[in-house]
This record gives C-alpha cells, sequence and structure tokens, in this order.
C-alpha cells in the first residue's frame, strides 16, 4: 500500500485524482505557520495523485487563496524513452531534447515535471507502447509509466 501524506492543495484542484509535481518550496512558504504541514511532507521533483480531499480548509499566501487539506500519494508518470532502455524495471535518464514541430506526443515527449537543459532519472514501472508511428521527429520512443527516481 501506497504511503499517504496529508498536505493542502489550491481550492481549484482539491478533487480526488488530481495529480501534481511538487515543486521546491518558495520564500513565501518557509515563513508560514502552516509549511510543516503543507510543502514539507512533499519531495520536489515528485509526482503526487490526490486520494481524498477534507473540507477543512485554510489561507494561503502564495496562492493568496484558499488552500484545502488533501491526502495524497506518489504517483507515476508517463514518460518516452528510447526502445532500448524500455524495460520494467530500468532506471533511466530522461533527456529533453530541442524540438520545435508541432506533435500528438508533446505533452509525454516534454512533460512537467522534466526541466529542459536537466537530466532526470526515472524508474519504469510498465511500458505502454510503441509510438513511434506518432513521433512527428520521426526518432523511435516507446511510452512507459515510471515513477521519477531520486537525483544525486
Amino acid at each position: 500500500m501506497l504511503k499517504e501524506i496529508v498536505t493542502f492543495v489550491g481550492d481549484i484542484n482539491a478533487r480526488q485524482g488530481y495529480k501534481f509535481v511538487a515543486s521546491p518550496a518558495p520564500e513565501v512558504c518557509m515563513s508560514c505557520k502552516l509549511y510543516q504541514a503543507c510543502m514539507s511532507r512533499l519531495k520536489a521533483g515528485r509526482a503526487y495523485e490526490v486520494v481524498e480531499v477534507k473540507q477543512m480548509e485554510h489561507y494561503c499566501p502564495l496562492y493568496e487563496d484558499k488552500v484545502r487539506v488533501v491526502k495524497v500519494v506518489e504517483t507515476t508518470v508517463e514518460a518516452l524513452v528510447k526502445p532500448q532502455s524500455a524495460v520494467e524495471g530500468a532506471i533511466v535518464t530522461v533527456d529533453m531534447e530541442e524540438c520545435d514541430k508541432k506533435c500528438p506526443l508533446d505533452a509525454v515527449c516534454r512533460p512537467e515535471w522534466a526541466r529542459k537543459g536537466e537530466k532526470s532519472k526515472i524508474k519504469i514501472e510498465k511500458v505502454l507502447e510503441d509510438v513511434s508511428e506518432m513521433a512527428v521527429c520521426g526518432k523511435k520512443f516507446r511510452k512507459v509509466t515510471a515513477r521519477i527516481a531520486e537525483t544525486s
């Protein structure tokens, strides 16, 4: 069973199934009285999914609006990897490549959790499908679900 973490999300996103990637805590959060119950429990760069929404809400100086208490679990992300790297259990580096073509794979090829110019490591949980024919750039890719791995 996945470990549930109690934290806060913006009121507009407080719904079961909402997924997000935790960012490093901004300066305004560090002095907030709710920091320990909010940002400190999440690992920056990891993907989370809301599994339960509570009725309790608070004011957030970062959002300048309400946030709601939620339970989240670490979740998987979708990614594209080279065919030779598409092995369940493998830890691979996702390299964001420059591309200016309009492509149906954009959201998976350049996902929000991967930062341009940085290499992100993922642990492949499941190889989903060959999506090479959809890649406008002509490159060969496999779509996978993975967990964002620790960076060192």
